[in-house]
């Protein structure tokens, strides 16, 4: 362990610190409370012992200090003293002490110290190391939750969620909010011609396209179901939201979606754009039917192409 030894008497200093590297442990020496709370911070020792009496800070205001600054982090104190009264033994156990030690110290009650303080530290470790495991495998499992295994963007679950929050922020802000609903053409036809696994492939490498043209982190790419998906644009216009939806569809356009012994296939988008300002006279779910119903404008239209909504027309979205 690293141990921070706060005495302000040289002699006890010694011996306290003889004691300390008998037991193979490393020692911090502070000579005084102001510094002894410096070197609290620089050193992130694994056990403080803290004499009481010191000059610039005493270790009870020692110990208050850093256990008012730095709550989220535990790191025993003992307290070495001459007195042996009741008295100081409560006031440092309320600022912040853990344990006490009268002085002179004993070496086979400090060495004792250590060795209980050592397999404190251990289980410590071994909690923390345990609750990280933890927080990862719950992390990869929330996102297993609301992802979609094949492509990696988000899923139906999530969507439904996020649309919903985007709904009611942008009413409460006043904000725009775009949606576009995105159709693979065609995709039956590769899946029928080269296989489900050039499909699965050609899904992975559409969702690739269309997350490069998403610059903002709010910005929401769904799969919807099959070959639709939904990208959710808070803070959108409906002319930026037509911009963004150009760019994916001439970039889907340009890409070839086969593997290298596959025969080609052409894959091109069908997209429909919705966006308004939200407000009482229309829910989110009537929204994503503006947007659905210009998709299968586009897609009847000979696809390949994008429809804006009549919402977005028609409805007043200037903020």
């Amino acid at each position: 362990m690293k141990i921070l030894l706060a005495e302000d008497s040289k002699s006890m200093m010694l011996t306290t610190t003889a004691i300390i590297n008998q037991s193979a442990h490393e020692v911090v020496q502070a000579f005084d409370g102001k510094e002894a709370l410096s070197l609290y911070y620089s050193e992130e020792p694994e056990l403080i012992l803290l004499d009481i009496e010191m000059p610039e800070l005493n270790g009870f205001q020692v110990a208050e200090r850093i256990r008012a600054e730095d709550s989220d982090k535990w790191v025993p104190i003992i307290f070495l003293t001459s007195h042996r009264d009741d008295e100081h033994l409560s006031q440092g156990i309320k600022s912040g002490g853990d344990d006490y030690l009268t002085k002179p110290v004993s070496q086979v009650v400090l060495t004792s110290k250590l060795i209980a303080m050592q397999r404190i530290l251990e289980m410590q470790n071994k909690l923390s190391s345990m609750t990280r495991e933890l927080s990862e495998v719950n992390d990869k499992l929330r996102r297993s939750v609301i992802t979609d295994p094949l492509t990696g963007a988000k899923n139906r679950l999530y969507m439904d969620e996020c649309i919903k929050h985007e709904w009611y922020r942008a009413m409460r802000n006043k904000t725009e909010l775009s949606v576009l609903l995105l159709d693979a053409d065609n995709f039956k036809t590769l899946n029928d011609t080269n296989g489900h696994q050039a499909g699965d492939k050609c899904l992975i490498d559409l969702v690739k396209i269309m997350s490069s043209h998403l610059k903002r982190a709010t910005d929401v790419l769904c799969r919807y179901g099959g070959d639709e998906f939904e990208i959710i644009l808070p803070d959108t216009s409906s002319i930026d939201a037509m911009r963004i939806a150009e760019q994916i569809r001439q970039s889907i356009d340009d890409t070839k979606f086969v593997n290298e012994t596959d025969t080609p296939v052409k894959i091109t988008a069908s997209i429909g754009s919705a966006s308004c300002i939200p407000d009482k006279s229309i829910s989110y779910s009537e929204f994503l039917n503006y947007a659905d119903k210009a998709l299968y404008t586009a897609k009847n239209a000979g696809r390949n192409c994008i429809v804006e909504s009549e919402i977005s027309k028609n409805r007043n979205v200037a903020a």
